[in-house]
């Protein structure tokens, strides 16, 4: 029995450019694309009244910007991964996104190449920024002024929040520790819950602003 396809909606304003990505990604066989909308009401209406496993957007949307609508998302559907497909990457652009939690974040001008391996990382549990997007949230995550929490995280845990961090699937890490996919999300469930993070993004954050992996 093959496993379910990912239900995958397209977000963004320029119709030639969602022609473009539909025809690069319906031979992508883990995903099933839903009819791609422009406007960001268009996509909560649709999260709203159907089973969206997936999300791409842009930021740059007529009808509301595209951060608040990964905000609005995340607070409705906070299980469904967003990777973000942009234009700009300016540190306001990548500060807010990093505070939205969005699970990945590419530039429009990515190859073919770096879209399928951003869209791998995400679907099987990971995250994905591309390397502009990385130097900018490092540098915004070490100059945060942030109150270190006292670090109650096994060692087990660090180990699995580095590769975590390294942007390893769940299906990578666990080929690299040799322990269960299972077992993984276990040690994240339980890292969710001592870090006060809400995602994968969150743990990544966490581990910066801790200093508990160079990155």
């Amino acid at each position: 029995m093959q496993p379910r396809k990912l239900k995958t909606l397209l977000v963004d304003d320029h119709m030639l450019f969602l022609d473009g990505l539909e025809s690069i990604l319906q031979s992508y066989e883990e995903l099933e694309l839903l009819p791609s909308v422009t406007k960001g009401k268009e996509a909560l209406e649709i999260i709203s009244n159907n089973t969206v496993d997936f999300i791409i957007t842009d930021l740059n949307l007529p009808d509301i910007n595209g951060v608040d609508l990964i905000l609005k998302i995340k607070k409705e559907k906070p299980q469904i991964p967003i990777l973000v497909l942009s234009m700009n990457c300016d540190r306001r652009d990548v500060k807010s996104i990093l505070n939205a939690e969005s699970e990945g974040f590419i530039l429009k001008i990515s190859g073919k190449k770096e879209l399928w391996k951003a869209i791998n990382k995400i679907i099987n549990g990971g995250t994905y920024y591309s390397s502009e997007i990385t130097s900018i949230m490092i540098e915004i995550l070490k100059n945060k002024s942030v109150n270190k929490h006292n670090i109650n995280l096994t060692t087990r845990e660090i180990e699995i929040l580095d590769l975590i961090c390294k942007e390893y699937s769940n299906k990578e890490i666990s080929e690299k520790l040799f322990i269960s996919i299972s077992t993984i999300e276990t040690h994240r469930s339980s890292m969710f819950c001592k870090t006060g993070s809400k995602n994968v993004v969150g743990l990544v954050r966490y581990a910066v602003e801790n200093e508990l992996v160079v990155w």
